[in-house]
């Protein structure tokens, strides 16, 4: 398929010229669907639709002389204009991560200074020492079995 600009012919272009307005009245009279709109579509439409691509990806002589403004434009929209689109999105969303990460780092900074504070506040702190022996005598918890039997002990003897 053809990109970009068509060949001129000058037979092609002098016979659409001269192609009379009495022969397409004669034509439209003959055949009511002649001359509308979308026809090709329902007569032939894998040949519309090489037209249809062929006349987007193509532009003639005539138009690129016509045009040259609309070239003009159309060369700094792709080279200037959405280059610096993309450069702001990508801008954006390096600037929301970075935000965030920024924010995960403030909050672990943050855990580590509550860390800090807890330790030096409990080094400070005078705890009284925890004694390991258990004295079963002082302890009201332990109770002795052999106290609250009613049954009196036998002894072999």
């Amino acid at each position: 398929m053809k990109v970009g600009l068509r060949t001129p012919s000058i037979k092609k272009s002098f016979k659409a010229r001269t192609t009379g307005k009495y022969k397409r009245k004669l034509k439209r009279m003959v055949n009511p669907f002649y001359g509308k709109k979308g026809m090709g579509w329902i007569k032939n439409p894998s040949r519309a639709l090489k037209n249809k691509i062929y006349h987007k990806t193509t532009f003639s002589a005539k138009d690129a002389i016509k045009g040259t403004s609309n070239l003009f434009v159309a060369i700094m929209y792709y080279l200037i204009v959405l280059p610096m689109k993309w450069m702001f999105i990508l801008m954006f969303y390096m600037m929301k991560y970075m935000l965030l990460a920024m924010a995960w780092v403030c909050v672990a900074i943050f855990n580590g200074i509550v860390w800090l504070v807890e330790k030096i506040i409990n080094m400070n702190r005078e705890d009284p020492p925890v004694d390991e022996t258990v004295d079963t005598n002082e302890n009201p918890l332990i109770e002795d079995t052999a106290e609250k039997t009613d049954v009196p002990s036998k002894t072999l003897g």
